[in-house]
């Protein structure tokens, strides 16, 4: 190790050392000449007691002195080091405690008001900086959320294939076994051979001006097609040999099930008449030429048989076009209260008050404009017979939903029904009537009585789904760093810059503190961090059925019961979504061997090995700050200014926040002390053993 990496204890310590070295050696020098100079031998013990006392005396001062030294000038010295590191590079606000550095004269002020100056220079050129982007930003917002709204994936890769864009509806096509993440290889959500091909054959020059193809390609989980375009950012160029791309994806699974089905069907129809219409040309022809054949009895029997299996075969087809018809016609996802928002509107239109419900949030597959119109059509003749006070209410089935239209006033007929039904409704296609619409979402609507003096009409559709985000949630926002279009992966994880690597940094809650005695997990959160930032929208967080009962203490910690994780996934569910979540990651953790012993237990059932490299803020705060600091996450978050709410402390993710908030800060100072690859970084960790043992046993 070269002297310059020697920390300010250990010089310290060598020095007084030295000291204590050179007066014990002085004093022992000194008895030698001077007894030798007497020349008296009965003289000799006197002088070894003498030099005895004298190294001792000296040995034990140099100790007090350099305890006195070390705990009121060097540790307080590494304390102030480490608290304008923090206020430096860490965005850490708060005034430095010079009530540490009392020994230190004029140190500490100085010190305070470099920081202070510096806190308020930062904090004016923040000003200035957010006056001046905030049209930037809100420009860069609108953007975001126009992504995030599109119906199809849009995707921003690097020339290694790596994830630098996507937004909601990429993440929902992508998200089978795990959701994607930034830095991410697209391989691990769709077939390689595909893209690969049409990346090569663009560089190649194929696709025209526009540097455009299409292809289809299938998710590696899940089993779903998708109709994709790639387009390359730019032309290859002797610089940039592999460019970015884009890749637009479109879920056409149900399509293409449609389309083979109808095939199918068609086939079958074809099929099926050919060799009867051949049979039955051939007996008419025989007939037409002779007259015996005319008055064969036996002809006209196998004449009867072919027509009337040709009967029977057109019944079953016609029952199968009838089932799958509905199926054909192109729908669109609606939300429930979105599909009563235009009712109203649409009512409202109409002179028509109207009371709207959905109890429950419902995704409606349907052709919203055929049924909004349809059930305007109703109200309107139900309103000129009569009907007052209407209302709707559209409710989950087992596999669909149920649209019921109430009104006060005299119940409905089945025959005057049928004739609104025969009439034409204007949904923008000619001809089209009320019962055109229900053959086209293959269903039926009927009158029912109602609670008192109210009747009903009763509307099913066959598909429906609970939405996959519950009201309040929001669609998945857009996810982007386009510094990762130009980052080129690390051939060597050693020598990989700090701020280079991809994190996921975890946190689990358990059961108790012992897994060698039968404790497991009961919730893991997680989330990324890339290029030194959190990626919002990308976390993970579960509960985890441990298989045991929680005790009461556990629970006081944590607020995590019985009941809650009850009905959760055991752990070998969670693990392995875990372990896809932190592919090709480095994992950090605080006391990361505390929670890896427990993951690692499982790792046959989760049918995975959590093999990643893993770095730990307990470790990477002591060689930031010093080992003889206190290295607790409360403690860590307090010296850098990080916020823990009391509710989200002992949670799952709320830990996992506050360790990836120090972790980013710790990594920047850090680099100010020079360590700046997840080797150097390795090295360091590993001196402070005594404290903490590494967790990359494997490396």
């Amino acid at each position: 190790m070269r002297i310059e990496h020697w920390s300010l204890r250990l010089r310290v310590f060598l020095f007084f050392a030295f000291l204590s070295a050179a007066g014990i050696g002085a004093v022992s020098a000194g008895l030698y000449f001077g007894f030798h100079r007497l020349g008296i031998p009965a003289a000799l013990d006197g002088f070894i007691f003498a030099g005895a006392v004298s190294g001792f005396a000296i040995l034990g001062v140099t100790v007090w002195i350099w305890l006195m030294f070390d705990e009121n000038i060097a540790k307080p010295i590494q304390r102030l080091s480490g608290g304008m590191l923090a206020r430096a590079h860490a965005d850490v606000d708060d005034e430095l405690d010079e009530a540490t550095a009392r020994y230190l004269g004029d140190l500490a002020p100085a010190a305070r008001a470099v920081t202070k100056n510096l806190s308020t220079t930062r904090n004016q050129l923040a000003e200035s900086v957010a006056q001046e982007t905030t049209r930037l930003v809100e420009e860069k917002e609108k953007l975001a959320a126009l992504s995030a709204e599109m119906p199809f994936g849009v995707a921003l890769l690097s020339g290694t294939h790596k994830l630098a864009f996507y937004n909601g509806a990429a993440a929902e096509l992508l998200g089978a076994d795990h959701a994607p993440g930034l830095d991410h290889s697209i391989f691990d959500f769709l077939r390689e051979a595909p893209i690969r091909s049409a990346y090569r054959r663009l560089c190649a020059g194929e696709g025209g001006d526009g540097h455009v193809i299409a292809l289809t390609v299938a998710t590696t989980q899940g089993g779903r097609t998708l109709a994709a375009r790639l387009r390359l950012m730019h032309a290859p160029s002797s610089g940039e040999p592999t460019p970015p791309y884009v890749l637009t994806l479109d879920d056409v699974t149900d399509d293409l099930a449609v389309h083979v089905a109808r095939e199918a069907l068609l086939r079958r129809l074809i099929n099926r008449l050919r060799p009867s219409v051949a049979t039955l040309q051939t007996t008419l022809d025989a007939r037409a030429c002779d007259e015996t054949l005319r008055r064969d009895a036996r002809l006209d029997a196998a004449m009867i048989s072919e027509m009337t299996a040709l009967i029977t075969e057109f019944s079953e087809i016609d029952t199968a076009y009838e089932a799958a018809k509905s199926d054909w016609w192109p729908m669109g996802l609606v939300r429930g209260a979105d599909l009563c928002d235009a009712l109203a509107a649409r009512f409202e239109d109409d002179g028509i008050a109207l009371s709207a419900d959905v109890p429950d949030p419902i995704d409606l597959t349907i052709d919203a404009v055929q049924i909004i119109s349809l059930i305007d059509h109703v109200a309107q003749h139900l309103t000129r017979d009569g009907a007052k006070a209407l209302s709707l209410l559209i409710t989950p089935e087992e596999t669909g939903a149920m649209i019921a239209l109430g009104w006060s006033g005299g119940p409905l007929s089945v025959d005057r029904l049928d004739e609104w039904m025969r009439r034409d409704i204007d949904v923008g296609l000619a001809h089209m009537t009320g019962r055109a619409i229900l053959d086209m979402h293959g269903t039926e609507i009927w009158p029912e009585e109602g609670r008192g003096s109210r009747a009903v009409l009763k509307l099913p559709l066959r598909k429906a789904r609970r939405p996959r985000r519950q009201a309040g949630e929001g669609r998945r926002t857009v996810a982007y760093d386009f510094d990762l279009l130009a980052k080129a992966p690390p051939k060597d994880l050693v020598d990989a810059p700090l701020t280079d690597l991809t994190y996921v940094v975890f946190d689990t809650e358990t059961t108790g503190l012992l897994p060698s005695q039968g404790d497991e997990i009961c919730q893991i959160a997680a989330l990324r961090v890339v290029n030194n930032k959190i990626v919002q929208g990308e976390h993970f967080d579960c509960l985890v059925n441990p298989g045991r009962d929680i005790p009461a203490s556990s629970t006081a910690v944590h607020h995590i019961t019985n009941a809650m994780v009850k009905d959760a996934p055991p752990i070998n569910v969670v693990g392995h979504q875990l372990h896809s979540f932190a592919r090709d990651a480095v994992l950090v953790a605080h006391n990361a061997p505390f929670d890896l012993e427990f993951l690692r237990r499982h790792e046959t059932g989760i049918g995975a090995k959590f093999t990643n490299p893993v770095l730990d803020t307990v470790l990477l705060s002591a060689v930031v700050f010093g080992q003889s600091q206190e290295h607790t996450l409360d403690a860590i978050c307090e010296r850098l200014g990080v916020v823990i709410p009391p509710e989200a402390r002992h949670t799952a993710m709320g830990d996992t926040i506050a360790t990836a908030d120090v972790f980013i800060k710790m990594v920047g100072m850090a680099h100010q002390k020079g360590i700046s690859t997840f080797g150097h970084m390795l090295t360091e960790m590993r001196k402070h053993k005594r404290l903490l043992q590494d967790a990359n046993d494997h490396l």
